[in-house]
């Protein structure tokens, strides 16, 4: 993979127009107390405060500071890998993963292979989708869980899409395979992220979630399950129970052969905690969990799980099509990377930016993406971007937050990305979503809150329509564990916003 590009951008000279209509010669009024009490806290006294709170339609800027220099964005970064791939798409596209019969057929059996084609969608039926729902859990999903022990899987079958398509393929008459199953994931070339490799192929987010509990004694063995269950990890139990206020020390380690050692020790008294891993080779995650809905479907498969996918046929060879999965609009896939900061989904949808304009390169999506800012008339050099999760140092000044908001608002597709955004005191009145980067604490060093924002749409106890944009950057705090309990401070400030507007 080429390094990521600077997401800066390259423009003319020419005059740049203010964001919407915005009327720069108003004077921004003071925040209101309760928004001072939490901007001048201890956390900040050698930190510092941007913000940017523009009306729409009046285009009156209503509070602003430093609004013109640049902050990092964290992961509020994905409302422009969102807005992006809304503008491209659509509200209301869809992802096609099918699967093909590639082979002569002998009655009821495939004298050849399965071979299931990974289209980018990152949900795969998974996550309640197939019933009509979107299940997820905000803030602690599993897909934090590497970072987040205590975060937890929804309740939702996450093979209820490979189900459902192993079922098709037993539905057209085929009960038995003399080949193999492949998993063809190439539809873009893999992309190296800080949660592992990206293929167009995802199950359940990527992860094995190994969910573990004390016993009923210090000594004993800590209780285990793991989702999906699957014969493809062999997963060996050497963590045991200790005395109620010891040390946490339990890992999950993969190893050689798909072997993962649970190992350390679990205090009486603890929560259910997930040691998630994650699938080194996708595809052959994919493939092995495929085979085995394949045989739940009833179908006869003689082909070991544990081996990466065979050599894939030419392109030409899949034209029997035995079985299709549709994903969710763009408005729910997007819904769920703003809603839970999904970072994997948010590289999916760069990549995909990529593929469609002509490339597997992921990194080229940030080309369409940037080409979208003169449409917001952001000024250059306000965003710089290199990726589509928001990894430092992903940057951007306030204010050209702000105009991306103000042109997604006016956008026809606007309202379906404004409906996915979090709901910060669940009474629809604060849209937004959160960006965090900080460091842990380390030693008698302080955990650094770089920054701590976010980005979105008000609607205030008068009436008000509002964008807003608040970065909170540099707070210290004793542990990091202190800085989580106290994210986001930007929060406490839009709400004290909120009221008094």
């Amino acid at each position: 993979m080429s390094s990521r590009l600077i997401g800066s951008i390259a423009m003319s000279s020419v005059a740049v127009l203010v964001a919407c209509g915005s009327d720069e010669s108003a004077s921004p009024g003071d925040l209101p107390a309760d928004a001072l009490t939490v901007v001048n806290s201890a956390p900040f006294a050698h930190g510092s405060w941007q913000w940017d709170a523009v009306e729409l339609g009046s285009g009156k800027i209503l509070y602003a500071k430093d609004e013109n220099e640049l902050n990092f964005l964290g992961s509020t970064t994905k409302l422009f890998t969102a807005g992006t791939y809304f503008d491209e798409f659509g509200a209301d596209s869809t992802l096609e993963t099918p699967v093909f019969a590639v082979g002569a057929r002998n009655g009821a059996t495939l004298q050849g292979d399965l071979v299931l084609v990974g289209a980018g969608d990152f949900i795969l039926g998974s996550r309640g989708v197939l019933d009509g729902d979107l299940q997820y859990i905000d803030p602690d999903d599993h897909i934090y869980a590497y970072a987040i022990p205590t975060s937890q899987p929804v309740k939702a079958d996450p093979l209820a899409g490979l189900d459902k398509l192993a079922k098709e393929v037993v539905a057209k008459g085929i009960t038995s395979i003399e080949g193999d199953v492949l998993v063809n994931d190439k539809l873009w070339e893999p992309d190296e992220t800080k949660e592992g490799v990206l293929t167009s192929i995802m199950v359940n987010d990527n992860p094995l979630d190994i969910l573990v509990d004390p016993g009923a004694k210090a000594g004993d063995p800590i209780t285990m399950t793991t989702r999906p269950q699957t014969g493809f990890y062999d997963v060996v139990n050497q963590a045991v129970t200790s005395a109620a206020g010891s040390e946490f020390t339990a890992t999950a380690t993969l190893g050689a052969g798909n072997r993962v050692v649970v190992s350390g020790n679990m205090p009486i008294g603890s929560k259910q905690l997930d040691l998630t891993v994650y699938a080194p080779d996708p595809a052959a995650y994919a493939r092995a969990l495929f085979i085995e809905a394949l045989r739940r479907a009833g179908l006869a498969v003689n082909t070991p799980l544990d081996k990466t996918t065979g050599t894939l046929p030419s392109d030409s060879a899949y034209t029997d099509k035995v079985a299709s999965l549709t994903s969710p609009p763009t408005s729910t896939l997007v819904k769920l990377v703003t809603k839970i900061s999904h970072n994997r989904g948010a590289e999916t949808l760069l990549c995909l930016l990529a593929k469609k304009a002509g490339s597997r390169d992921c990194d080229d999506g940030l080309t369409t993406i940037i080409g979208k800012f003169a449409n917001a008339d952001i000024e250059p050099g306000t965003v710089e971007i290199y990726d589509g999760e928001g990894s430092d140092p992903a940057s951007a000044t306030p204010a050209a937050m702000v105009r991306w908001l103000t042109w997604i608002q006016n956008q026809p597709w606007g309202a379906k990305l404004k409906e996915g955004l979090p709901d910060i005191n669940h009474d629809g009145k604060i849209l937004v979503k959160s960006g965090l980067s900080a460091r842990p604490n380390v030693g008698a060093m302080h955990s650094m809150f770089v920054a701590a924002g976010q980005a979105g749409y008000m609607t205030t106890a008068s009436g008000k329509e509002v964008v807003v944009a608040f970065y909170a950057l540099n707070g210290t705090y004793a542990t990091f564990e202190e800085g989580i309990d106290a994210f986001p401070a930007t929060a406490k400030v839009l709400t004290a916003i909120q009221k008094a507007e």
